[in-house]
């Protein structure tokens, strides 16, 4: 058995105290790795007591490296690096390439794009993997996901592709039905029937949040429907069930096509859709893909 084994009865010990030693502190750790500040401690406290040694001085208000801390941070962060260079190796020869994107950016961006996409992974199969919430990706079982946020992803790291625009969309014949147009007021849309995506703890702009920009209050009524899949709403919408949101640029295609118009005002979020990898040195496969995705995206 490796002495490693024997001195550290976790091993994700040391990627906790890699991570509080590289952020310069537990709390940071902490959202980096998806743990609470004191998981954070108690991991760290437990390093110590099988190292026999103190890796952070702490005082009432904070916790800095130790001479031996620093000393022992650089020699597990050569390890990761070491540890993660084999990683990406294999990972570029593994033959797939999983791709994890919301069900509504990939039917209306990913799927069209497909062919260009497994151009740029070369001989790698490519296995879209459709998620609804952020929780379903805290395995780390990707590749590379197109996820909506802050850009701030415990245990990724990130690029953006593109900023939030929310804009209303409808058919043509429900735009001119309800006297909708590209200057309508949204006090002009909130008199048209919506079709709504649920409104739970989705990371996406919603009707209520849409409205609560324009200081309007969406009263619920009775008897909505709330489809959980973003295409189920755009499909809704294309059968002219009402006006739905769209983001841009993934409803633009429609857009272009005339198939939906957009009938009010456009809101921009301090959101944004990120192609985002687990922490570390993207592998080329990831680096080539994120770079045509800003491309693509802008």
């Amino acid at each position: 058995m490796r002495p490693l084994v024997r001195q550290v009865d976790r091993l994700q010990a040391l990627a906790v105290f890699e991570s509080a030693a590289r952020l310069g502190g537990f709390t940071a750790a902490g959202r980096e790795l998806g743990l609470s500040q004191p998981a954070v401690t108690r991991q760290i406290r437990s390093l110590e007591r099988h190292l026999g040694a103190e890796l952070f001085t702490r005082t009432a208000n904070r916790s800095e490296l130790s001479e031996v801390g620093r000393r022992f941070r650089d020699h597990v962060s050569a390890g990761f690096d070491e540890i993660e260079t084999g990683l990406a190796e294999l990972a570029e020869h593994t033959g797939t390439f999983v791709l994890a994107a919301h069900p509504g950016v990939a039917q209306a961006w990913v799927v069209p794009r497909l062919d260009e996409i497994n151009h740029i992974l070369g001989d790698l199969d490519l296995r879209l993997w459709l998620f609804d919430r952020d929780a379903d990706l805290l395995d780390g079982s990707f590749d590379a996901a197109i996820r909506i946020g802050d850009g701030r992803f415990p245990g990724c790291d990130s690029r953006m592709l593109f900023p939030e625009i929310v804009v209303p969309v409808a058919t043509p014949a429900v735009a001119a039905e309800h006297g909708l147009t590209p200057d309508s007021t949204a006090a002009d849309v909130y008199r048209a029937p919506f079709v709504h995506m649920d409104d739970g703890d989705s990371p996406w702009l919603t009707w209520a949040g849409w409205l609560g920009r324009f200081g309007i209050t969406l009263r619920r009524q009775p008897g909505r429907v709330l489809f959980h899949n973003y295409p189920i709403v755009l499909q809704r919408a294309l059968m002219g069930y009402g006006v739905a949101l769209g983001w841009r640029p993934l409803v633009d295609e429609y857009i272009d096509a005339g198939t939906l118009v957009v009938v009010g005002p456009e809101v921009r979020s301090d959101r944004g859709y990120y192609a985002s990898w687990p922490s570390g040195p993207p592998t080329t496969a990831v680096a080539d893909l994120t770079t045509w995705l800003i491309d693509a995206t802008s």
